[in-house]
């Protein structure tokens, strides 16, 4: 960074055209400007610049270096300017990651009406119900279950998220309905094992507030909650599920909500993205944009 400045003046001697002229426009002693251009020269080891009462003139050595410092703090300036930018305008790549589910079905739509409203911004939805590297900086914003352990990352709840117990009438059929949580130990449970999930530890409160927890056991584990939900359709057992996910299947009565009396933990979703301070306009624009629709978002999922 120390010899990047020393180049930057020499360019600055050279476009003055003297020193003493350089050296009231870099706000410098006439005798600063020169340490600095000597320095250069015996680091270099050559002569750039030839010194008389008329002036100054480059060497070939000079010129050659000039032209190539000149262009480099050119392109440097640019680079500088379109990160300052960023902080204002937003511009470049958003790289957002949601659950998969809810990304297809809530996420998706909400994220191409946002780009349209920002023509020089390209977005990245990513699907996944995996933890994503958000601190890390290989996403912008995700949408998660749950709020993160990371102090570092900000996190807003945009989605209450109730969670239910279900199976299908074909599995009921095999299989009488659980009447208490405990019953659920002699049942086919479905599995999902993603951060943020119940994976095989299920808590029901019951109407008094006690709480149950039942340790349930299945043969199919996975960590995709749309594979569940077509899991738990096709009758492979009883699965917890996201209300929203499945309240249409249930006015249909492709499933059926079991253990009315019971209620599960909600799983909430979280806007969650890094640092509270010095955060690229393109982060805060959509934060904005999907607080401002937290409600239409709410509505959508039930």
């Amino acid at each position: 960074m120390k010899r990047l400045a020393d180049f930057a003046i020499f360019v600055a001697v050279v476009k003055a055209g003297t020193i003493s002229q350089a050296s009231k426009t870099l706000d410098l002693s006439i005798a600063s400007v020169s340490k600095y251009i000597t320095r250069i020269e015996q680091q270099m080891g050559v002569r750039l610049l030839v010194r008389n009462s008329r002036g100054l003139k480059l060497t070939d050595e000079g010129r050659d270096l000039y032209e190539h410092v000149d262009r480099l703090l050119d392109e440097l300036d640019a680079v500088v300017t379109k990160v300052s930018k960023s902080s204002l305008q937003p511009q470049g790549v958003l790289r957002i990651t949601s659950s998969i589910g809810l990304a297809r079905r809530r996420i998706a739509p909400l994220v191409s009406e946002f780009a349209a409203q920002y023509p020089d911004l390209s977005v990245q939805l990513n699907f996944g119900d995996r933890d994503p590297d958000t601190g890390a900086g290989q996403v912008d914003v995700a949408i998660v279950i749950g709020q993160p352990q990371d102090s570092s990352l900000v996190a807003k709840r945009i989605l209450r998220n109730p969670c239910v117990p279900c199976a299908s009438p074909a599995y009921l059929q095999r299989h009488p309905a659980p009447t208490t949580p405990q019953e659920l130990k002699e049942h086919a449970c479905l599995i999902l094992d993603c951060p943020g999930s119940f994976k095989d530890l299920w808590v029901l409160e019951d109407e008094s507030g006690k709480r149950h927890s039942v340790r349930v056991k299945g043969g199919l584990i996975t960590d995709n909650s749309e594979t569940l939900r077509e899991w738990v359709l096709d009758g492979q057992g009883i699965a917890m599920k996201s209300l929203w996910d499945i309240e249409d299947k249930l006015e249909s009565g492709e499933l059926v909500r079991l253990l009315p009396g019971y209620r599960a933990p909600d799983l909430d979703f979280y806007l969650v993205y890094a640092g509270r301070e010095l955060i690229p306009a393109k982060t805060r624009a959509f934060v904005a944009f999907l607080e401002d629709r937290a409600e239409r978002l709410q509505a959508s999922a039930g």
